[in-house]
Formats: structure tokens, sequence, C-alpha cells
């Protein structure tokens, strides 16, 4: 991209950085600042950043297949007429989300949601498989010494590039089936998440 093309920042957008900055600064994760830290530890310490990247990223796309999964539950129960926002106005959409959703496993969500509709095999499995990945990684602050649920993704090491770029891949498969199941449309080339007429942005 050509210079001019990246602009400038506003005003907004520099706050943010900043923000950011100082957010990575205090969590420890600014790897930019490697030099800042002790020589001995450094090595160390790039192997935390990176791992706690990793989690946070899995833990992030966890959620949000279960977000997907829940406006399928919800568009089944409740139609498509009316948008979340307006729904979230109904006790009873409220009390559905706060004693059945909420209440529900990933997984039992993910049974729901095939029982109304059938989910490709390939995009279950990949569900189920970032499921035990995320609950491995969740549940352990050293996932490597686990008997099960190891930190790999397909056999690949989970903290390394290629791991990633297969998880990120398969999050692309599972995202891109629910926006065109829950939305009738393809997913942008570069998704910032589901339309934002869903439960969680009616909630902020």
């Amino acid at each position: 991209m050509a210079e001019k093309e990246k602009g400038s920042l506003n005003r907004t957008q520099r706050r943010l950085l900043a923000e950011l900055r100082q957010i990575a600064e205090l969590s420890r994760l600014d790897y930019e600042n490697i030099l800042d830290y002790d020589s001995e530890e450094r090595t160390a310490r790039l192997q935390l950043m990176k791992n706690q990247i990793v989690r946070s990223e899995i833990i992030f796309q966890y959620t949000y297949i279960d977000e997907l999964l829940g406006v399928a539950i919800c568009h089944y129960f409740f139609g498509k007429k009316r948008g979340f926002i307006k729904l979230w106005k109904t006790k009873r959409f409220r009390n559905f989300n706060y004693f059945i959703l909420e209440v529900l496993s990933l997984t039992e969500k993910l049974r729901l949601v095939k029982a109304i509709r059938p989910v490709p095999k390939g995009v279950a499995a990949d569900i189920e498989a970032i499921n035990n990945l995320r609950n491995g990684l969740a549940h352990a602050f050293f996932p490597e010494n686990l008997r099960s649920a190891k930190p790999t993704y397909k056999g690949k090491d989970i903290f390394s590039v290629e791991g990633v770029e297969r998880f990120i891949e398969d999050m692309a498969k599972i995202s891109g089936f629910f926006f065109q199941r829950n939305w009738g449309i393809r997913e942008p080339e570069e998704p910032e998440g589901p339309p934002t007429d869903t439960a969680s942005a009616a909630i902020s």
C-alpha cells in the first residue's frame, strides 16, 4: 500500500494506539520492547508472550463460534423478522438468553443447531476440535502436561506459525458457513465480526 493511501491516524485512533501500547506493556506483551528486558530472561519472556497471544486468539475465536451458534438458535426460535436489538426489549427473549443460551455449553449448542438443520461434517468436526483445544488451553497453565487435549491442532503445534495458520483457516470456514446460514450473505474478505444486529451487539 502506498504511503499516501495509508494516510494518518485521527485523534481517536492515536488515543487507542497509545492505550494498546500501554496495555501491552502492563500485560508484558510488548515484544517490540524486548531489549528493555534483562538479557537472561528475553528468551523465556518471548516464549511467554507468544503463548499468551495464541491463547487469547483461540479463546476469542471460541467465543465467536459460540455467538454464531447462539444466533442460529435464536433465529430458529424467534425468526428473523425482528432484529436482536428489538428482541432484547422483550422479557421472553431475555429469559431465553439468560436461562437457556447462557446455560448451554458450546457442544450442546452445536448439537441443537445440528438438530435444527444439518451442519457439514467438516464444519462440525472443526468446531469440536477447537472446543477441545480451547478447553486444554483455558483450564491448564501447562497444557503440554495434560493426558488429553494436547496443545496441538490437527497435528500442528498450536504455538507455531503453522498451527495458528491451520487454526485460522478452519475458523474462516466455520465463520463463512454461519454467515451464509444466519444472514444469507458471504463473509467479507476482512471480516470484522457478525452483522451489528446480533445479541451481543444489542447488549453493548
